[in-house]
């Protein structure tokens, strides 16, 4: 259990906790955990969002799809981490991407109602929320305002950062290259030369129906620049 005291407490929505406490909420409010088998499917996009989910083991992937269905972004998300706690209330309490495992995968789940239990009982677990989700709403207005030009790279940066998790890896944007440039408002040869350019700079890699990057933190330096905290 000492192990599971470690994962919880580097959950930004536990720290300043004790083990104490913990031991006690676990005893107290419905707590469930959950193992999935590599390849199953988690969430569906559109699910009613009503538990407050954390991936506490493993691996997921995550794949939030255009309405057209033209164009894929995937991230890899690992343990610790919470999930979409910014569509747990609000008008739209429905997760936004599916989540599949890669690997087995740990989940531990509230539920709404305990959710509220615990912010109303516990002031250091309101805080925190408030943190979470006040950094969450803030992070495309800080990249936004951070663009200094119509510069096609910031412009991409500030797209990725904002729709992908700040510890994500193997990001992947599928879709058609005309779609791309076109959803841009770019020249196809102006949307090409970009990518080349930031493959020459190792951030990322890309073929004909896919851009892959290998390196978020850089395009988060190249729109923020080193001194900003990461999303």
């Amino acid at each position: 259990m000492d192990s599971m005291y470690d994962v919880l407490l580097q959950l930004p929505i536990f720290q300043g906790v004790s083990r104490n406490k913990i031991s006690e909420l676990i005893e107290k409010m419905k707590f469930h955990f959950l193992k999935y088998p590599d390849g199953e499917k988690i969430v569906t996009s559109g699910e009613e969002c009503n538990h407050l989910k954390f991936l506490i083991s493993g691996e997921i992937r995550s794949e939030l799809i255009t309405q057209n269905e033209k164009m894929r972004i995937t991230e890899l998300i690992q343990a610790p981490n919470v999930i979409a706690p910014d569509h747990l209330f609000g008008r739209d309490t429905y997760f936004p991407a599916n989540l599949y495992a890669v690997g087995t995968v740990g989940i531990m789940q509230i539920e709404k109602a305990s959710v509220i239990q615990m912010l109303q009982e516990e002031p250091i677990f309101l805080i925190n929320l408030l943190n979470i989700l006040s950094r969450r709403s803030q992070k495309a207005l800080e990249s936004f305002t951070a663009l200094s030009s119509n510069d096609l790279k910031e412009r991409l940066a500030f797209w990725v950062l904002s729709l992908t998790q700040q510890k994500s890896v193997d990001i992947r944007i599928i879709c058609k290259q005309k779609d791309l440039y076109a959803f841009f408002g770019v020249q196809r040869s102006v949307f090409l030369s970009t990518l080349d350019e930031l493959k020459e700079d190792g951030i990322i890699d890309y073929n004909a129906k896919e851009i892959i990057i290998l390196d978020r933190s850089r395009l988060k330096d190249m729109l923020l620049g080193t001194s900003k905290d990461d999303f």
